[in-house]
């Protein structure tokens, strides 16, 4: 939503509308918690098929890698996790972004764990070079419960939410 002259107007967005925003974007942030409810913030890439969000532990270099890195640590302590997208430009009327609050869960193989890095394959080339989808690493699955949106324009698949 959005305030002018001290009121609140929403702003509706069809599904599609959404999704497209959000796959449209190529870097999101994911919040965690550990137990004691320390936060954690990390830029990720992922992938999002309408009903999950998607990101692979890949091989870039990390000083930890599976179920050491703090992000995976903080999921199995507190699996309720944050994420955002956002849309940035000098004009400030095109600002927007997308909050999704929801849980996280660890697939570690499977079909679906297969299908999540073939779809982040597809959005990335980087990973098509890496052959992502031939890989046995982890994957975060993010279940939205909550989606918040906020932008200056009615949304427009591929613009601004």
């Amino acid at each position: 939503c959005r305030e002018r002259e001290g009121t609140q107007v929403t702003i509706m967005a069809t599904q599609d509308d959404l999704m497209a925003f959000i796959q449209a974007q190529r870097i999101g942030h994911l919040a965690t918690a550990d137990g004691t409810g320390a936060p954690h913030l990390v830029p990720i890439c992922f992938t999002y098929d309408g009903q999950a969000i998607y990101s692979a532990i890949d091989h870039k270099p990390k000083r930890r890698t599976g179920y050491s890195m703090k992000r995976i640590r903080n999921m199995v302590e507190n699996p309720r996790v944050a994420f955002l997208v956002h849309h940035y430009e000098e004009d400030w009327q095109q600002l927007s972004y997308v909050l999704i609050r929801g849980t996280a869960t660890i697939l570690e193989s499977g079909q679906e764990h297969q299908r999540a890095l073939a779809l982040l394959e597809d959005k990335y080339v980087q990973y098509q070079e890496r052959h992502l989808a031939q890989g046995d690493g982890l994957v975060i699955k993010i279940v939205p419960e909550s989606v918040r949106r906020w932008g200056w324009q009615r949304s427009q698949a591929g613009s601004p939410v």
